[in-house]
């Protein structure tokens, strides 16, 4: 437990630093665009890989069907729930979609990545990039139709969006070595090493630099913001412990577990503004969001991941 704490701890310093680093002004708000592509196509990517070049294993193999099934219950579960929340507390028509995208997905590439390899390592990171999977094909499937929903629009779900990531093809490339038993050479894995090495620090900065962009105050007056960071930070993680706890399930001995009681615990991802400023839907609620549940995120995963 107090290994967990404390890399969790450590990852959310680091996203303190990124912010302190992006008020100051050390680092300018225009470079963050170049540092988030240096992280989706380069250093994530050879994270994934390097998590993946390892002897094949029947057990690993297992957990990956078993969080894929795991992650997609939890998905459409949570999708279910979050929209009969939003009719029983009346959350603005207007926000609702937003509201349950923010509730249902989770900021796993740039912090559920490197907090689960901080944690558990290489098999932490591969099990984490194998349930990721269902989360990329139901943010850009689902995802677009929550974050339109009660706005007039005619987009249309793309496939290519959907498939053809550079995560994805991380996973391919690397899940052909896992299977395959491919040797990789020696200065090929340790370049990749080093690429990877970034992951961890390098994605915490870059939220924490995101979150330095947002004037503070105009982020503390929308309460349907808040109300989503309650339950999305603290009532969806507690119930999913009592879960646990109830049914003896032990998450820190079983991966696919573990991946998913994180996903619920992380904040919400920066994808929610991003996707309500492609469609202009509701950007500002949105952005709030993710601001809120990053912040309070600070607090409430380091409590939750030592409880597990």
């Amino acid at each position: 437990m107090k290994l967990v704490f404390t890399n969790v701890l450590i990852l959310f310093i680091l996203m303190f630093i990124g912010y302190i680093l992006g008020k100051r002004e050390v680092i300018k708000h225009t470079s963050i665009s170049d540092l988030t592509n240096l992280l989706i196509d380069v250093s994530i990517p050879a994270t994934i890989i390097v998590s993946m070049i390892r002897p094949y294993s029947p057990e690993l193999m297992k957990d990956t069907f078993r969080v894929l099934f795991i992650m997609t219950v939890y998905h459409l579960s949570v999708v279910a729930i979050a929209y009969f929340v939003t009719k029983i507390i009346k959350v603005d028509k207007k926000d609702v979609g937003g509201w349950i995208f923010g509730m249902v997905f989770s900021n796993n590439g740039f912090i559920g990545y490197p907090l689960m390899y901080a944690i558990y390592g290489n098999e932490g990171l591969f099990i984490m990039a194998m349930g990721n999977i269902v989360q990329n094909i139901l943010i850009f499937s689902l995802g677009v139709k929550l974050i339109t929903m009660n706005y007039e629009t005619k987009e249309k779900i793309s496939i290519k969006n959907i498939l053809f990531t550079r995560q994805n093809a991380a996973i391919l490339v690397g899940m052909i070595l896992f299977v395959g038993e491919v040797k990789v050479p020696e200065p090929v894995v340790s370049l990749l090493t080093y690429l990877s090495n970034l992951t961890a620090p390098l994605s915490m900065i870059v939220v924490g630099l995101s979150l330095s962009r947002y004037k503070v105050k105009d982020m503390f007056t929308d309460k349907e913001a808040y109300r989503l960071t309650v339950f999305r930070m603290v009532i969806v993680p507690m119930a999913i412990l009592l879960i646990f706890k109830l049914t003896n399930i032990s998450a820190n001995n079983d991966l696919p577990y573990a991946i998913m009681f994180f996903t619920a615990a992380l904040p919400s991802p920066a994808l929610l503004s991003i996707m309500a400023e492609r469609y202009n839907t509701s950007t500002t609620f949105s952005s709030r969001c993710v601001f809120l549940t990053t912040l309070a995120s600070v607090i409430t995963v380091p409590i939750f991941a030592g409880l597990l």
